[in-house]
């Protein structure tokens, strides 16, 4: 059986919660480490990982299968550029990159060198998305009209993340709960004829689409 060695490219909550756990509990993979900016946590939580200290510290490392790209939509295309110049494998974070130009780029680029080239949209695997899903699959419900799918919450904080909250590529809301609703939205039923959008900002002193 092969065994994917995957580093990531940070350990905040994106890879704390949503990438180590899946990847240390799966015989498929071996979680190598992660590229830590500032603070050393992984080796404390997954014994035998390591800290890379750079981008190019997880590049140049030849155990280096599969590289994770869960860092700011902004560097997306970027890193995972990089990575595969580097001839690693890679996964990348949603939003997949901030322009349809950049989203060719990087396929054409995978294509040319014969690597793996993904999108982490981990929300197909919710399990009211897989209910649904089945229904329709089914055909236990009529013809479907109208669907609604969103994330109800309400939060007027502004984030401490500089990246979320400052005006530019990748930020805002559209880029961060947007690609789960617009993934479950093709996944269920295709490519759309025409698309509206209204996008808002709601919060006191947001700059950003909420």
């Amino acid at each position: 059986m092969t065994v994917v060695k995957t580093a990531l490219l940070s350990f905040g909550m994106s890879g704390k919660v949503f990438h180590a756990p899946f990847l240390a509990a799966h015989k498929s993979f071996h979680l190598l480490g992660a590229w830590e900016r500032t603070k050393q946590l992984i080796s404390g939580e997954y014994p035998g990982t390591r800290s890379y200290k750079s981008l190019e510290d997880v590049l140049t490392d030849p155990q280096v299968d599969l590289v994770v790209v869960n860092t700011p939509t902004s560097t997306h295309a970027d890193f995972a550029t990089k990575a595969l110049q580097a001839s690693k494998h890679v996964v990348v974070e949603k939003a997949f990159t901030t322009n349809t130009l950049e989203a060719i780029l990087l396929s054409k680029l995978a294509a040319e060198r014969g690597l793996k080239l993904s999108v982490f949209h981990n929300r197909r695997y919710d399990s009211d998305f897989r209910t649904v899903k089945k229904i329709l699959a089914d055909q236990r419900v009529g013809e479907v009209t109208e669907v609604l799918i969103a994330y109800e919450r309400y939060n007027p904080v502004l984030s401490p993340k500089l990246h979320r909250e400052t005006p530019g590529p990748g930020a805002g809301n559209l880029m961060d709960l947007g690609p789960h609703c617009i993934d479950q939205a093709l996944v269920l039923f295709g490519i759309p004829e025409t698309v509206f959008a209204d996008v808002r900002s709601c919060r006191q002193g947001s700059l950003v689409d909420d």
